[in-house]
Parts: C-alpha cells; sequence; structure tokens
C-alpha cells in the first residue's frame, strides 16, 4: 500500500493533512450487463429506490383540488388516483434525471486514475480565476519521465501505480486551494492561486524532491522517475490554454 508522506513545514495549517482519497474509487467499470452491453458507471449511482404507487384519500384529493372532503365523490377520486400517480411518478423521474446529471458531471470532472481534474475541468476553473478578475497566481507544468518506459517494460498497473505515486506526492504537497489536473500521460498542471513566482517555485522543488525521495517501488524494484516543472507567473488578460502552453514552455527551457 502507498503511504502517503506529508510535507511538513512550519505553517502546517496551510497544507492538506489528510490522505488522498484512494483513486480505485474515483472510476467505477462494472461487469457486463445482462444484454452484453458494458457499462461505465456503477449501477444505480444516482438512483433512489422506487417508491410505492401513492393511493390518496379523499381528504388528501380535497386538500390539492381545494375542495370541502364532502364534495369529492368516488367517481371524482376514483379518476384523479391515476393522474395523482402519473405526476408523483413524473417527479421521481425528473429528480432520478437531476441525479444522474449531477453524477455524470462529476466523473466527467475526475480523472479515471489518479485523484484530480481532467484537463478540461482544470481549464474550466483556470479560465474561471482569470475571468473573476483575480489573477494573481501561479501555473505549473509538471513532467516526469519514465512513466511510459515503466509502462511498456512491466505492463498498465505499474504506470498508473507510478501515476498515483505522483498524484500523491503533488496532492499531499499543496494547499486545499489550490488546484491539480492531469493533462495526460504522466504531465500534471497545478494551479496556484495567489502565489507569487518565487514561492511556487520552492513548493515546485520540494515536490520533485518527494518524487525522487524515496523512489518509487514496484514489486520490490525501485524505478527511477526523473522530474521537471515549468512556471508562469499569471497576467491580466491571459487565457487558460496560453497560461499552460507558456509553462510548457519555461519546462521545456524556451522561456
Amino acid at each position: 500500500m502507498m503511504m502517503l508522506i506529508l510535507w511538513k513545514k512550519s505553517m502546517t495549517s496551510d497544507y492538506r493533512t489528510e490522505r488522498v482519497e484512494p483513486s480505485p474509487r474515483v472510476q467505477g467499470y462494472t461487469k457486463q450487463g445482462t444484454d452484453g452491453s458494458r457499462r461505465h458507471f456503477l449501477p444505480h449511482a444516482y438512483e433512489q429506490p422506487p417508491r410505492p404507487i401513492p393511493h390518496p384519500s379523499a381528504d388528501d384529493v380535497a386538500s390539492v383540488l381545494g375542495l370541502p372532503a364532502d364534495q369529492v365523490t368516488p367517481a371524482v377520486l376514483a379518476a384523479l388516483v391515476p393522474l395523482l400517480a402519473e405526476i408523483d411518478r413524473l417527479h421521481f423521474h425528473s429528480d432520478q434525471t437531476e441525479r444522474r446529471l449531477a453524477w455524470l458531471e462529476h466523473q466527467s470532472d475526475r480523472h479515471s486514475v489518479v485523484p484530480c481534474l481532467t484537463r478540461r475541468a482544470l481549464v474550466r476553473e483556470l479560465d474561471s480565476l482569470m475571468t473573476g478578475g483575480n489573477s494573481h497566481g501561479s501555473v505549473a507544468l509538471v513532467q516526469v519521465a519514465g512513466v511510459e518506459a515503466l509502462r511498456q517494460i512491466h505492463g498498465l498497473l505499474a504506470g498508473e501505480g507510478a501515476l498515483r505515486h505522483i498524484a500523491a506526492n503533488i496532492i499531499g504537497a499543496l494547499r486545499t486551494t489550490d488546484v491539480v489536473g492531469c493533462l495526460g500521460g504522466s504531465d500534471f498542471a497545478i494551479l496556484m492561486p495567489g502565489t507569487d513566482p518565487d514561492h511556487a517555485r520552492a513548493k515546485l522543488e520540494e515536490i520533485c524532491a518527494r518524487l525522487t525521495a524515496p523512489p518509487f517501488t514496484w514489486l520490490g524494484q525501485q524505478i527511477s522517475l526523473v522530474p521537471a516543472f515549468g512556471l508562469y507567473a499569471l497576467r491580466e488578460g491571459d487565457g487558460a490554454e496560453q497560461a499552460l502552453a507558456a509553462a510548457d514552455r519555461a519546462r521545456r527551457g524556451l522561456e
């Protein structure tokens, strides 16, 4: 089991102290359904159990219609019960649809392997920060070499284990206000609102040191992972894609 070694600092209250959520809980691929199709979500993950069909009394119908109870005859009650049951059924399915949409939106924002945002969700968060009038902060791009080679030699599970090792060390060293996203492969982006470049650089150097000591171990074998980062200070008028591209150029030594 991968242990998360927390980064210690004098002001520890600004940084995470809780363990990272185990990544298998982020994605749930179920077995094939009875119809042969493969489901890409947990069955009933967003559903409530069906409610029984209501059997309203004359007093219930009278309260809905605003009539005295003695004016609700058996014929009126018999005619209105199916309508009330249909209204209740439609309300139930509307609630189910809202729960399904909320669940799907949550899943689309979360990476399938590591407990962080997808590229689309991180760009949205960065755009929201920039358009909200608070452009002070830093964006970093962390790339870790060696994951692809590990995947080719030891298989897919080894590569995913390395990604979890990287994500745990990145997330565990940041504040809860910082945002982490996986851009694809072993490229991670970090949004640090309100952090100047000097403090951001010190934090990134600490993260890179954590990624190599202790080294990632797979089946008793120590794997060499080589991190590199680029940093960009946000400015007024920047866009999300522009900021990420600038951080990538800084990582490659072009800026």
